[in-house]
């Protein structure tokens, strides 16, 4: 495969990544993690919109489905882990312009989604602490919080507690499959599998499937054997990029990245150029991107890019091209390699 990079925007502490469809057309939105803006990019000509100056502190982007470029965004996740005043807002595209409008007050929340399941979409909230006294008291633990959303994607009158006790709640997974759409979520007590009910007013399932402290995961069939292997950082923003194969029931180690990491924080799973691979990234040491790919029987590493320290990334599958949209935090850059054969 080859890998080449284009530049798009400089963004301090580039942190958030997705892609958006307006009128028929991709763009890409970046956010910071501190306080500054967001960008909207179109994926062709690279022309910039700005969504927001302010404030930033944004963990996740959600599009909202079928809306049109409509999508929600955390805000005000600062400083550093301790987070109170976090909320989710709604951006919209007017005759141009974009528009924040509040949406959910949602303290210490790290991630969010939507689900979808039986023709029904439902929010999942993942907060990193249910409350602090600093930003290193884990004293009190997060959870995961849900509600059933309107058509219009109306703020939910109110939210159910599904977990709690999930200490450094940080990382998830969304999985797509035909009939459902679930996740996997990660912390100190473990990954946990968060599927939506199968009717409304039905019960969430909430499964422990690894009982390691975990950081982020990702999932993908890297070895072609018909069962998905977990890729997992571990621990909390972790040394380790460990991944996991299914035997007997349970998941078994079967490879170590091998070279000495810091601040491990990028992992995705799935399929580039029809092959499946795992990506990998760290924000410190040689703050690398690299990819997974089993070659022979063994697990083969290639080095995308050193230097930029990446945080997260979004992965666009197309007939001609696959494009990886990538946050590179420690380097102050939004950017999207075009990947091909």
């Amino acid at each position: 495969m080859k890998f080449t990079k284009h530049h798009l925007c400089k963004l301090p502490h580039c942190y958030a990544v997705t892609t958006i469809e307006i009128d028929g057309k991709m763009k890409y939105v970046l956010a910071t993690d501190d306080d500054g803006p967001c960008y909207c990019i179109d994926s062709e000509s690279h022309e910039i919109e700005t969504v927001w100056e302010g404030p930033g502190g944004t963990m996740s982007l959600v599009p909202l489905p079928g809306k049109n470029g409509e999508f929600l965004a955390s805000q005000r996740f600062f400083p550093g882990f301790d987070a109170p005043d976090c909320e989710i807002v709604r951006l919209t595209r007017i005759n141009g312009k974009w528009k924040t409008m509040p949406w959910l007050k949602m303290p210490y929340v790290h991630r969010f989604d939507i689900l979808e399941r039986g023709g029904a979409y439902y929010l999942l909230c993942c907060t990193l602490a249910e409350s602090k006294k600093d930003e290193q008291d884990w004293s009190k633990p997060g959870g995961l919080f849900v509600a059933e959303l309107s058509p219009d994607f109306s703020t939910p009158e109110k939210l159910r507690q599904i977990a709690g006790g999930m200490t450094r709640n940080h990382g998830y997974c969304r999985i797509q499959r035909s009939d459902c759409c679930y996740a996997l979520t990660a912390c100190d007590e473990g990954v946990f599998e968060v599927v939506p009910p199968e009717n409304r007013n039905g019960e969430w399932s909430v499964r422990r499937v690894l009982d390691k402290m975990v950081s982020d995961i990702a999932v993908c069939d890297i070895d072609g054997d018909g069962l998905e292997e977990l890729a997992t950082i571990e621990p909390f923003h972790g040394t380790d990029f460990v991944v996991y194969h299914k035997e007997g029931g349970t998941y078994k180690e079967m490879y170590r990245y091998p070279e000495k990491m810091a601040f491990v924080h990028v992992v995705w799973g799935g399929k580039l150029r029809g092959k499946p691979v795992f990506l990998g990234g760290c924000r410190a040491i040689n703050k690398e991107m690299f990819m997974l790919s089993v070659e022979s029987g063994k697990v083969s590493i290639k080095i995308i890019e050193t230097g930029m320290g990446p945080s997260n990334v979004k992965v666009i599958a197309g007939k001609y091209r696959d494009l990886i949209l990538t946050a590179n935090r420690e380097a102050g850059e939004g950017a999207v390699f075009e990947v091909s054969d």
